[in-house]
């Protein structure tokens, strides 16, 4: 579902501790002071994805943790990859939000880089109107203080898995009004077949994003975090509700697999539907054609330089007038009778 927009800007990080919020706007050393002064406090912090500002500052973040440089460029790469890694007492979780471009039938997507630690959370994102990650924390704020940086965690993936659901939900209704021109037993205009591959091309990148996110959904599931105490778990709400999300996304991915049968359906549905109306076409101009030949015929052989009974009499010209008539009659009515015509 869409991000509903605060009525104040949303900080671009916070610290707290349990319902307090000790600090907001806080950036890089700033931040790392005040979780040391407080031990028991946690903080998120959202970075824009730029490689001017934001990707200096994961850098900064990323090494601190100790993280090496194949870590840092999976962090920042563009190539829409899925991946979860636990390093240390990191876990890096990249993925992909998307959003609709109804104009231009397009999904556009929106990377998403994550280092969760027992304290932290920083997200490395590219905004969308449908995915405002810092909004969507602050919105969360009461489940956050309560499961920590987990639910953090938990409420970004929540908020990349309804910008697939979105999405999917936009194919279905739109292979759903093809579909609907097609049971007119009309085959798809120009229009309509573009529209329909620019619909195919969308539905293919959006399953190249969310079929990477199974085998990440599995590893978050079965990869609980180490707590402050060292220990490797987690709150048993936390990890029913991550199964609830793991559900929610094998769910869509399967209906965006099921949309790319249904799309092949409705290309083969208006090819065939193509055919049979040419089909319908080519019977008629022939069966026309057929009724045309018979009144050429009868003045073309009576018309040759030689002489026929009746030949140059008024009772002629009615005869064979007559004789083409009813032949073209007699044709018209079986062609019709044979659905011809």
């Amino acid at each position: 579902m869409p991000t509903v927009v605060a009525d104040r800007p949303a900080p671009i990080s916070r610290v707290w501790s349990g319902n307090k919020i000790i600090a907001e706007d806080l950036t890089g050393e700033d931040l790392s002071d005040v979780l040391e002064l407080h031990s028991d406090a946690s903080a998120w912090w959202v970075l824009p994805r730029d490689p001017d500002y934001g990707a200096v500052e994961l850098r900064h973040v990323a090494h601190a943790l100790e993280l090496d440089e194949l870590a840092i460029k999976d962090l920042l790469a563009e190539d829409w990859r899925a991946k979860f890694e636990v390093i240390g007492q990191a876990r890096l979780i990249i993925t992909n939000a998307v959003s609709i471009d109804r104009d231009r039938s397009q999904i556009q997507a929106h990377p998403v880089s994550m280092i969760a630690t027992d304290r932290a959370l920083i997200c490395l994102v590219e905004p969308a109107p449908n995915f405002q990650p810092a909004q969507l924390l602050v919105q969360n704020e009461e489940r956050i203080a309560q499961g920590g940086i987990e639910a953090a965690v938990q409420a970004v993936i929540s908020a990349v898995i309804n910008t697939y659901e979105d999405a999917v939900q936009w194919l279905e209704g739109s292979s759903d009004d093809l579909a609907n021109v097609l049971f007119g037993e009309q085959p798809l205009n120009k229009p309509e077949q573009l529209y329909a591959f620019k619909l195919r091309s969308a539905l293919s990148q959006l399953r190249r994003l969310t079929d990477p996110m199974r085998t990440v959904m599995i590893d978050i599931v079965d990869s609980p975090p180490q707590t402050r105490k060292g220990k490797t778990g987690r709150d048993p709400a936390i990890g029913r509700h991550w199964m609830l999300l793991s559900e929610q996304h094998g769910r869509v991915a399967n209906a965006a697999d099921a949309l790319r049968e249904a799309m092949s359906s409705i290309f083969d549905t208006s090819l065939a539907l193509a055919d049979v109306r040419m089909n319908q076409i080519m019977k008629k101009l022939s069966g026309w054609a057929g009724i045309i030949a018979v009144p050429t015929l009868v003045t073309s052989f009576v018309g040759m330089n030689v002489g026929f009974p009746l030949y140059g009499s008024a009772s002629g010209f009615w005869v064979y007038f007559l004789l083409m008539i009813t032949a073209s009659v007699v044709l018209y009515f079986v062609f019709r009778a044979r659905d011809w015509l």
